[in-house]
């Protein structure tokens, strides 16, 4: 019988599931998982940040491209959208000798554009049909319009590689109304950009 009792506790401490005490990790291996989350961590955010300022600068390029291309369409129709402001909204800045209507298109192309009109200037010049020479806004010249705006970083990783960075477009399309009395002009580059490749004959960037 004392037999009997002995194994019946035996089998139950037997049965008893195992794992049920916690073994911790010794103090070397925690030590080793933090200093590989030390290593990997930067590294991966690196590389996040980097997405979203590769496809922030992606699309503030179209932005650029497609806000020049609608307000050379709106010019050639003779549609300058509404005055100019030298403060809020468009923050001109420069374009003395812009004619009024021209300045107005200056702003109309940073509204297309909807980057950041105080950072973004914009040029507008007339061309003969065949880009041989300026023209004078008559009737089958074109109209040119350039814009550029400074590349920033979002996070601030990045400012070292895209300081002085500057994104810019050319549209030339021409003339479809009768003559327009204009005159054209440009406004202050922004730091690190100029107008040099926005002229008649230039190809466009």
């Amino acid at each position: 019988m004392s037999w009997f009792m002995h194994g019946a506790r035996s089998n139950r401490h037997e049965a008893r599931p195992r794992g049920l005490g916690t073994r911790r990790a010794p103090n070397g291996e925690r030590g080793s998982a933090l200093v590989e989350f030390a290593i990997v961590m930067p590294i991966l955010m690196l590389l996040v940040f980097g997405v979203i300022e590769f496809g922030l600068a992606y699309s503030n390029k179209i932005a650029v491209r497609q806000g020049v291309r609608e307000a050379a369409r709106q010019g050639a129709v003779g549609n300058f959208g509404p005055a100019f402001t030298t403060g809020a909204p468009c923050h001109l800045t420069g374009a003395a000798t812009a004619s009024p209507d021209v300045k107005n298109l200056m702003c109309l192309t940073k509204s297309e554009i909807g980057i950041d009109n105080a950072k973004t200037r914009v040029k507008v010049l007339s061309g003969l049909s065949n880009f041989a020479a300026p023209g004078t806004f008559a009737h089958t010249d074109s109209i040119v319009v350039c814009a550029q705006t400074p590349l920033d970083s979002v996070s601030g990783l990045f400012a070292p590689f895209l300081g002085g960075t500057v994104l810019h477009s050319k549209t030339s399309i021409r003339i479809e109304v009768s003559d327009l009395v204009e005159s054209g002009g440009e406004e202050t580059p922004p730091a690190g950009g100029d107008w040099s490749w926005c002229t008649v004959s230039s190809s466009s960037p």
